[in-house]
């Protein structure tokens, strides 16, 4: 009886600690954010933290009726909510899987004299800054920047491809006026949808224009009617509870004019364009062509036509120019079309609505429009052509397009100015040496979905529209960080043991060059630049910085030729160097 009476009570005392640290950590977790009651960690949690809810009043009232229930309620939820959790979590930690370094495939580099294309390429995309996963301005100002993005623009701009259009780069990406599209793949969720971390630094770097940004930003997708909507699901990035939704709600409670719209919102909404009167927001549809492209307005109330550029009512026209596309897919293999990157991205451009009437019904408008010689996705990526292409490949999907089972940790990132080229780049190196099917996803396999629907898709893009495009190795140059050789070598994963400044790159310099310094631990440090005189010209870096190597591009188009000093100050540190600007 004594023994009984023991086990009772220890069952007692078990359910009773771990039904209350089931509901404290439901309450720590979820209480000021209940997005995170999707998380599996949560749903496991819930049943156990409702039971004990459960006995606790059972108690409370004193009913005998109720503590029987409870009783045997408990161990049946309590084995539900195990087996959930086995079931769930296995699937979770399965599709978050890092693979072994030694199994990635090497990516190849190489350089062709006149290259139609050029891609630029990362492995082992370093760590971000910080988590905006609170959603909110206490989000500090460090954690707003992402090293992979400024690491692949300062790439390109070492060959001539300068991310900020300004009176000295005429040729550049982003106007300090734009309004910029971020056309991301949401339509799935986790890590089936573009990395926040990655387009929160392609925020950051638009933001910080050396003309001063006057423009507005909105991160785009038309998630189709089967969707599931830009939403706090979107959450591929390192910390699982950032999703883009926060961080887009970050870069707004700090006042910033950065904004998302789901075009499924008017998906089936069929209207004309601005130059007709028509001012609702919705989707402009050919009849001839069958091309489809939105409209909308902004928070900021400009009027985009996503084909024409943005409309003056005043002046009754478009202004092209004011209008930047950046495109960016996450890297995935799909079951139709063999992958999902560059151009396919452009499907959440298009309406997928009326699929009947236009198409003759949705496998039609796949097989007959989308991926066959009509090549569909080709005709209105011409009409609404992105300035820059980044693939986001941090996690790739080896089986798609929804497959979180088939998710693995790749760290690579990859950006073109030709979403062709960068699309069989990153198919032929990046995802077919990994895929499930890798005779689906290889863009040079004869018979291979993907191959069939690239070269469509690049056939119109260059032959019929006359764009810069291809998907020739022969008209293709490739570059990784080496591209960056006079600068220190990062130091991935390893913490910089002492504060160091080093030489900008390039220097003497127009107009742009590159700062680099170690901080061996997290630090208040500030990156100043003086003129000749003394006098403070500009602040590239202010607060608290996370420890590691930074990277900050200064761009001087706006300061005369002659000599200028930089200086970094942290935690009674400083040390300044020369640099010369030569126009």
């Amino acid at each position: 009886m004594k023994d009984n009476n023991i086990r009772r009570k220890l069952k007692h005392l078990w359910f009773g600690s771990a039904g209350l640290f089931a509901l404290l950590w439901i309450l720590m977790r979820s209480g000021t954010n209940p997005k995170r009651l999707s998380y599996p960690c949560q749903q496991a949690a819930i049943p156990l933290a409702f039971n004990w809810l459960l006995a606790v009043i059972a108690f409370l009232g004193g009913s005998l009726l109720l503590k029987k229930f409870t009783r045997f309620a408990f161990p049946f939820l309590a084995f539900s909510g195990i087996v959930f959790f086995m079931i769930t979590e296995t699937d979770y930690l399965e599709s978050n899987t890092r693979l072994n370094d030694n199994l990635l495939p090497a990516l190849p580099v190489w350089e062709v004299p006149n290259p139609v294309s050029r891609v630029f390429i990362m492995d082992s995309v370093p760590l971000t800054s910080g988590s905006l996963a609170s959603g909110d301005s206490t989000v500090p100002n460090s954690y707003l920047p992402d090293p992979g993005i400024d690491t692949l623009l300062m790439m390109m701009q070492a060959k001539g491809i300068s991310f900020y259009r300004t009176p000295a780069t005429p040729y550049g990406i982003v106007g300090a006026n734009n309004v910029v599209i971020i056309k991301g793949n949401f339509q799935w969720n986790s890590r089936n949808t573009t990395s926040a971390d990655r387009i929160k630094g392609v925020i950051w770097k638009i933001l910080n224009h050396p003309n001063g940004f006057t423009g507005e930003i909105m991160v785009c997708d038309n998630t189709q009617d089967i969707g599931t909507g830009i939403n706090q699901q979107d959450n591929n990035s390192e910390d699982v509870e950032q999703s883009i939704i926060d961080v887009v709600n970050t870069f707004r409670a700090k006042h910033y004019p950065v904004g998302s719209l789901d075009w499924r919102t008017y998906w089936d909404v069929v209207v004309n364009e601005y130059s007709y009167g028509n001012y609702t927001s919705g989707y402009v549809y050919d009849t001839a062509t069958k091309i489809s492209y939105p409209k909308f307005k902004t928070p900021n109330n400009r009027y985009v036509s996503l084909r024409y550029g943005i409309w003056d009512s005043v002046l009754s026209g478009y202004d092209t120019s004011k209008l930047c596309i950046i495109d960016f897919p996450v890297l995935k293999a799909h079951s139709m079309a063999g992958a999902t990157i560059g151009v396919k991205n452009w499907i959440g451009v298009l309406t997928t609505a009326y699929s009947s009437q236009r198409y003759g019904g949705f496998s039609a408008m796949h097989s007959n429009y989308f991926f066959s010689a009509y090549a569909l996705v080709a005709r209105v990526l011409a009409a609404t052509f992105p300035r820059l292409t980044i693939v986001d490949a941090d996690w790739t999907t080896r089986q798609g397009p929804n497959n979180l089972t088939y998710v693995q940790h790749t760290s690579w990132l990859a950006a073109s100015t030709d979403p062709a080229a960068v699309s069989w780049y990153t198919a032929k190196f990046m995802l077919t040496p990994i895929a499930i099917s890798p005779n689906q996803t290889n863009p040079d396999l004869t018979g291979s979905a993907y191959r069939n629907c690239l070269t469509n898709w690049v056939n119109y893009l260059r032959n019929t529209a006359g764009l810069p495009c291809t998907k020739d190795s022969a008209e293709i140059s490739v570059y990784n960080r080496g591209v960056l050789t006079s600068l220190p070598e990062k130091e991935h994963g390893i913490v910089p043991r002492e504060l160091k400044l080093y030489q900008n790159f390039p220097n003497p310099f127009n107009p742009s060059t590159v700062i680099v310094f170690d901080l061996p631990k997290n630090s208040d440090a500030a990156l100043f630049v003086y003129n000749i005189l003394g006098n403070k010209v500009d602040v590239l870096a202010s607060g608290l910085l996370l420890q590691g190597r930074h990277e900050i591009q200064w761009n001087a188009s706006d300061m005369p030729s002659g000599i200028y000093y930089y200086v970094l100050k942290s935690d009674g540190f400083s040390e300044t160097k020369k640099m010369i600007l030569v126009k």
